[in-house]
């Protein structure tokens, strides 16, 4: 069964919101049906994306992951659409790697020189260290963060 992005933008708007009643006003969306949906991405993913502390939403290892992702592709989408208006025409894109176990304050605070400018666009994905290395072979990263030595 193909992955509903629909999910996935709740997903990730509650992700970056904190707060599953603000995002529900915000998206014109009652508390439940916000719930529901984000649910059944859970049982897609076959992972609970937030573990839930009183009223308080915090990420799982596995939200962590899905939000990374998330980012990549709604960033991706962003892009798609500059690019066809012709807006974007100027900026570079850095496309990041990052080992999913490594600090997302870390690659925030290594990225931060980067993303302050208006002429470079960080697209941060994450992965193994084999999904990273190949990653770079294959050009479609242009750096990778590590905590770890590579392996030869």
């Amino acid at each position: 069964m193909p992955l509903n992005y629909h999910h996935l933008r709740y997903f990730w708007a509650v992700a970056h919101d904190g707060n599953l009643t603000r995002t529900a006003q915000r998206l014109n969306l009652s508390q439940s049906a916000l719930s529901v949906q984000i649910k059944q991405l859970e049982e897609r993913l076959g992972h609970p994306l937030f573990d839930r502390r009183g009223r308080q939403l915090h990420l799982t290892e596995a939200g962590r992951i899905a939000l990374d992702h998330a980012d990549a592709i709604f960033a991706t989408g962003q892009e798609l659409i500059a690019t066809l208006e012709g807006s974007e025409r100027s900026r570079q894109a850095l496309r990041v790697g990052a080992l999913a176990t490594l600090s997302r304050n870390f690659q925030i605070g290594f990225l931060r020189p980067m993303l302050a400018r208006s002429d470079v666009e960080v697209i941060l994905r994450s992965g193994s260290p084999t999904e990273l290395l190949e990653g770079l072979a294959t050009l479609n990263l242009d750096l990778v963060l590590m905590n770890r030595e590579p392996p030869d």
